[in-house]
Protein backbone atom coordinates (compact mmCIF):
# COMPACT_ATOMS: atom_id res chain seq x y z
CA UNK A 1 0.00 0.00 0.00
CA UNK A 2 1.04 3.57 -0.55
CA UNK A 3 0.24 6.73 1.38
CA UNK A 4 1.32 10.31 0.97
CA UNK A 5 1.22 12.64 3.98
CA UNK A 6 1.84 16.40 3.89
CA UNK A 7 1.54 19.15 6.48
CA UNK A 8 -2.10 19.95 5.69
CA UNK A 9 -3.50 17.06 3.69
CA UNK A 10 -3.31 13.32 3.24
CA UNK A 11 -4.28 11.49 0.09
CA UNK A 12 -5.39 7.96 0.85
CA UNK A 13 -4.38 5.32 -1.62
CA UNK A 14 -5.28 2.10 0.22
CA UNK A 15 -7.82 0.60 2.58
CA UNK A 16 -5.59 1.10 5.62
CA UNK A 17 -3.23 4.04 5.07
CA UNK A 18 -0.51 4.89 7.54
CA UNK A 19 -2.06 8.31 8.11
CA UNK A 20 -5.30 6.67 9.29
CA UNK A 21 -3.41 4.55 11.82
CA UNK A 22 -1.75 7.69 13.15
CA UNK A 23 -5.11 9.40 13.61
CA UNK A 24 -6.62 6.48 15.47
CA UNK A 25 -3.77 6.42 18.01
CA UNK A 26 -4.65 7.02 21.65
CA UNK A 27 -4.67 10.74 22.41
CA UNK A 28 -4.90 11.77 18.78
CA UNK A 29 -6.59 15.15 18.23
CA UNK A 30 -8.01 14.01 14.89
CA UNK A 31 -11.42 12.45 14.43
CA UNK A 32 -11.59 9.62 11.93
CA UNK A 33 -14.18 9.88 9.16
CA UNK A 34 -15.15 7.33 6.54
CA UNK A 35 -12.52 6.69 3.87
CA UNK A 36 -13.05 7.14 0.16
CA UNK A 37 -10.46 5.94 -2.35
CA UNK A 38 -8.42 8.85 -3.64
CA UNK A 39 -10.10 11.41 -1.36
CA UNK A 40 -8.27 14.51 -0.24
CA UNK A 41 -8.77 15.36 3.42
CA UNK A 42 -8.06 18.23 5.79
CA UNK A 43 -6.32 17.28 9.02
CA UNK A 44 -7.36 19.94 11.52
CA UNK A 45 -9.37 19.76 13.68
CA UNK A 46 -11.46 16.96 12.12
CA UNK A 47 -10.92 14.80 9.07
CA UNK A 48 -13.16 15.98 6.24
CA UNK A 49 -12.92 16.75 2.55
CA UNK A 50 -10.90 19.89 1.88
CA UNK A 51 -13.21 21.20 -0.86
CA UNK A 52 -16.77 21.04 -2.13
CA UNK A 53 -18.09 22.35 -5.40
CA UNK A 54 -20.60 25.13 -4.54
CA UNK A 55 -22.09 25.06 -8.06
CA UNK A 56 -22.91 21.36 -8.23
CA UNK A 57 -26.41 19.97 -7.76
CA UNK A 58 -26.82 18.61 -4.25
CA UNK A 59 -29.35 18.12 -1.48
CA UNK A 60 -28.36 21.13 0.64
CA UNK A 61 -31.17 22.09 2.98
CA UNK A 62 -32.15 25.75 3.02
CA UNK A 63 -35.14 27.71 4.31
CA UNK A 64 -37.67 29.19 1.92
CA UNK A 65 -37.07 32.55 3.62
CA UNK A 66 -35.40 33.93 6.77
CA UNK A 67 -38.82 33.94 8.45
CA UNK A 68 -38.83 30.13 8.35
CA UNK A 69 -35.71 29.87 10.54
CA UNK A 70 -36.19 29.19 14.25
CA UNK A 71 -33.80 31.88 15.46
CA UNK A 72 -34.83 31.55 19.11
CA UNK A 73 -33.68 27.91 19.14
CA UNK A 74 -30.20 28.92 17.98
CA UNK A 75 -29.91 32.07 20.10
CA UNK A 76 -31.32 31.69 23.63
CA UNK A 77 -32.46 35.02 25.09
CA UNK A 78 -32.50 36.59 21.63
CA UNK A 79 -35.28 38.98 22.64
CA UNK A 80 -36.16 39.95 19.09
CA UNK A 81 -32.61 40.81 18.01
CA UNK A 82 -31.37 39.77 14.56
CA UNK A 83 -28.02 38.51 13.30
CA UNK A 84 -25.77 41.42 12.34
CA UNK A 85 -22.43 39.66 11.73
CA UNK A 86 -21.94 36.75 9.33
CA UNK A 87 -18.88 34.70 8.42
CA UNK A 88 -19.13 33.09 4.97
CA UNK A 89 -17.20 29.81 4.84
CA UNK A 90 -16.60 29.88 8.59
CA UNK A 91 -14.94 26.43 8.68
CA UNK A 92 -14.48 25.35 12.30
CA UNK A 93 -15.73 28.63 13.80
CA UNK A 94 -12.53 29.99 15.29
CA UNK A 95 -13.18 33.60 14.29
CA UNK A 96 -16.73 33.92 15.61
CA UNK A 97 -15.95 32.01 18.81
CA UNK A 98 -13.25 34.61 19.43
CA UNK A 99 -15.49 37.56 18.58
CA UNK A 100 -18.41 36.18 20.58
CA UNK A 101 -17.07 37.25 23.97
CA UNK A 102 -15.68 40.54 22.66
CA UNK A 103 -19.07 41.67 21.32
CA UNK A 104 -21.55 39.85 23.61
CA UNK A 105 -24.57 41.90 22.55
CA UNK A 106 -24.14 41.19 18.82
CA UNK A 107 -25.69 38.10 17.22
CA UNK A 108 -23.29 36.29 14.88
CA UNK A 109 -23.80 33.51 12.34
CA UNK A 110 -21.22 31.32 10.63
CA UNK A 111 -22.14 29.68 7.31
CA UNK A 112 -20.27 26.57 6.10
CA UNK A 113 -21.00 24.46 3.03
CA UNK A 114 -19.47 21.21 4.38
CA UNK A 115 -21.98 19.55 6.68
CA UNK A 116 -19.46 17.76 8.92
CA UNK A 117 -17.53 20.98 9.48
CA UNK A 118 -20.72 22.91 10.29
CA UNK A 119 -21.71 20.16 12.75
CA UNK A 120 -18.31 20.43 14.43
CA UNK A 121 -18.67 24.21 14.78
CA UNK A 122 -22.14 23.76 16.31
CA UNK A 123 -20.81 21.23 18.82
CA UNK A 124 -17.99 23.63 19.62
CA UNK A 125 -20.46 26.35 20.61
CA UNK A 126 -22.46 23.86 22.65
CA UNK A 127 -19.30 22.87 24.54
CA UNK A 128 -18.42 26.52 25.17
CA UNK A 129 -21.95 27.24 26.41
CA UNK A 130 -21.95 24.32 28.83
CA UNK A 131 -18.26 24.43 29.74
CA UNK A 132 -18.15 20.63 29.47
CA UNK A 133 -16.14 18.40 27.14
CA UNK A 134 -13.80 21.15 25.98
CA UNK A 135 -10.88 19.96 23.89
CA UNK A 136 -7.29 20.87 24.68
CA UNK A 137 -7.34 23.79 22.22
CA UNK A 138 -10.68 25.26 23.34
CA UNK A 139 -10.65 27.96 25.99
CA UNK A 140 -13.89 29.22 27.52
CA UNK A 141 -14.31 32.78 28.68
CA UNK A 142 -16.11 31.99 31.93
CA UNK A 143 -17.67 35.47 31.99
CA UNK A 144 -19.37 34.92 28.62
CA UNK A 145 -22.44 32.84 27.71
CA UNK A 146 -21.68 32.23 23.98
CA UNK A 147 -25.43 32.42 23.28
CA UNK A 148 -24.88 35.11 20.66
CA UNK A 149 -23.09 32.79 18.21
CA UNK A 150 -24.26 29.87 16.05
CA UNK A 151 -23.35 28.04 12.86
CA UNK A 152 -25.40 26.63 9.98
CA UNK A 153 -24.70 24.43 6.99
CA UNK A 154 -25.63 26.19 3.78
CA UNK A 155 -24.52 27.12 0.28
CA UNK A 156 -24.47 30.90 0.43
CA UNK A 157 -23.36 31.24 -3.19
CA UNK A 158 -26.83 29.96 -4.11
CA UNK A 159 -29.12 30.70 -1.17
CA UNK A 160 -27.82 33.69 0.81
CA UNK A 161 -31.11 35.70 0.65
CA UNK A 162 -32.89 32.62 2.03
CA UNK A 163 -31.00 33.10 5.30
CA UNK A 164 -30.85 36.88 5.75
CA UNK A 165 -33.28 39.75 5.20
CA UNK A 166 -32.60 42.78 3.05
CA UNK A 167 -30.26 45.23 4.78
CA UNK A 168 -29.76 42.98 7.81
CA UNK A 169 -25.98 42.49 8.11
CA UNK A 170 -23.53 45.09 9.37
CA UNK A 171 -20.44 42.90 8.97
CA UNK A 172 -19.77 40.23 6.33
CA UNK A 173 -16.54 38.20 6.47
CA UNK A 174 -14.83 36.23 3.69
CA UNK A 175 -11.76 34.76 5.38
CA UNK A 176 -9.29 32.60 3.45
CA UNK A 177 -11.77 31.38 0.81
CA UNK A 178 -10.88 28.60 -1.61
CA UNK A 179 -8.69 30.20 -4.35
CA UNK A 180 -9.80 27.73 -7.07
CA UNK A 181 -6.57 28.11 -9.04
CA UNK A 182 -7.62 26.16 -12.13
CA UNK A 183 -9.00 28.35 -14.88
CA UNK A 184 -12.07 26.14 -15.31
CA UNK A 185 -12.88 26.51 -11.57
CA UNK A 186 -12.51 30.29 -11.23
CA UNK A 187 -16.28 30.61 -11.51
CA UNK A 188 -16.47 28.84 -8.14
CA UNK A 189 -14.75 31.72 -6.33
CA UNK A 190 -16.99 33.24 -3.70
CA UNK A 191 -16.34 36.83 -4.80
CA UNK A 192 -17.85 37.19 -8.27
CA UNK A 193 -19.37 40.14 -10.11
CA UNK A 194 -22.65 38.23 -10.36
CA UNK A 195 -22.77 37.67 -6.58
CA UNK A 196 -21.88 41.13 -5.31
CA UNK A 197 -25.45 42.39 -5.68
CA UNK A 198 -26.64 39.55 -3.41
CA UNK A 199 -24.04 40.43 -0.77
CA UNK A 200 -25.09 44.07 -1.01
CA UNK A 201 -28.76 43.06 -0.74
CA UNK A 202 -28.32 41.47 2.72
CA UNK A 203 -26.02 44.24 3.99
CA UNK A 204 -27.10 47.44 5.70
CA UNK A 205 -26.07 50.74 4.14
CA UNK A 206 -22.62 51.50 5.50
CA UNK A 207 -22.11 47.81 6.33
CA UNK A 208 -18.59 46.45 5.94
CA UNK A 209 -17.41 43.52 3.81
CA UNK A 210 -14.05 42.03 4.86
CA UNK A 211 -11.78 39.86 2.70
CA UNK A 212 -8.53 38.19 3.78
CA UNK A 213 -6.38 35.58 2.07
CA UNK A 214 -2.79 34.37 1.91
CA UNK A 215 -2.99 34.07 -1.91
CA UNK A 216 -1.95 37.30 -3.68
CA UNK A 217 -3.69 36.41 -6.95
CA UNK A 218 -6.97 35.79 -5.13
CA UNK A 219 -6.59 39.00 -3.14
CA UNK A 220 -6.18 40.99 -6.36
CA UNK A 221 -9.22 39.21 -7.82
CA UNK A 222 -11.49 39.91 -4.85
CA UNK A 223 -10.36 43.48 -4.30
CA UNK A 224 -10.55 44.24 -8.02
CA UNK A 225 -14.15 43.03 -8.31
CA UNK A 226 -15.17 44.99 -5.22
CA UNK A 227 -13.31 48.13 -6.33
CA UNK A 228 -15.10 48.08 -9.69
CA UNK A 229 -18.51 47.47 -8.18
CA UNK A 230 -20.81 50.53 -7.95
CA UNK A 231 -22.23 49.01 -4.75
CA UNK A 232 -19.05 49.17 -2.64
CA UNK A 233 -16.19 51.52 -1.84
CA UNK A 234 -12.86 50.54 -0.30
CA UNK A 235 -11.87 51.91 3.09
CA UNK A 236 -8.69 53.96 3.28
CA UNK A 237 -5.62 52.43 5.00
CA UNK A 238 -6.27 54.73 7.96
CA UNK A 239 -9.86 53.50 8.26
CA UNK A 240 -8.74 49.87 8.02
CA UNK A 241 -6.15 50.37 10.74
CA UNK A 242 -8.76 51.91 13.05
CA UNK A 243 -11.33 49.14 12.49
CA UNK A 244 -11.86 47.10 15.71
CA UNK A 245 -12.56 43.86 13.81
CA UNK A 246 -9.72 43.65 11.30
CA UNK A 247 -7.06 42.13 13.58
CA UNK A 248 -9.43 39.35 14.61
CA UNK A 249 -10.61 38.76 11.03
CA UNK A 250 -7.02 38.41 9.84
CA UNK A 251 -5.67 36.37 12.75
CA UNK A 252 -8.33 34.34 14.62
CA UNK A 253 -9.50 31.57 12.28
CA UNK A 254 -7.85 28.17 11.92
CA UNK A 255 -6.64 29.17 8.44
CA UNK A 256 -5.14 32.33 9.90
CA UNK A 257 -3.19 30.24 12.41
CA UNK A 258 -1.99 27.96 9.61
CA UNK A 259 -0.90 31.00 7.59
CA UNK A 260 0.97 32.38 10.59
CA UNK A 261 2.80 29.09 11.21
CA UNK A 262 3.86 28.90 7.57
CA UNK A 263 5.01 32.52 7.64
CA UNK A 264 2.81 33.46 4.69
CA UNK A 265 1.66 36.97 3.82
CA UNK A 266 -1.89 38.07 4.61
CA UNK A 267 -3.74 40.27 2.14
CA UNK A 268 -6.88 41.94 3.44
CA UNK A 269 -9.25 44.75 2.60
CA UNK A 270 -12.51 46.25 3.83
CA UNK A 271 -15.23 47.60 1.55
CA UNK A 272 -18.22 49.65 2.63
CA UNK A 273 -21.65 49.28 1.08
CA UNK A 274 -22.57 52.57 -0.54
CA UNK A 275 -25.90 54.26 0.16
CA UNK A 276 -28.49 53.57 -2.49
CA UNK A 277 -29.71 56.69 -4.22
CA UNK A 278 -33.53 56.98 -4.24
CA UNK A 279 -35.29 56.55 -7.55
CA UNK A 280 -36.49 59.80 -9.08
Amino acid sequence: SKATVSVLYCITMSDEPIAKKQRTAVGSKYTVAEDAPGAKWTRFPIRVRAHRNPLSDNDDQHPASPADIDWDKMYPNRNGRVVEVADMGCAYGGLLCRLSSLFPDTLMMGMEIRDKVAAFAQSRVERLRSGEGLTAGEKKDVSHHYENTWFMQGNTMKYLPNFFEKGQLKKLFFCYPDPHFKKKNIRRRVIQEALLHEYAYVMAEGGLLYTVTDVKDLADWMQGHLDRSPLFERLTPEEVKADPFIDYVANSSEDAIRTEKQNLSKHFSIHRKKPIAPLE
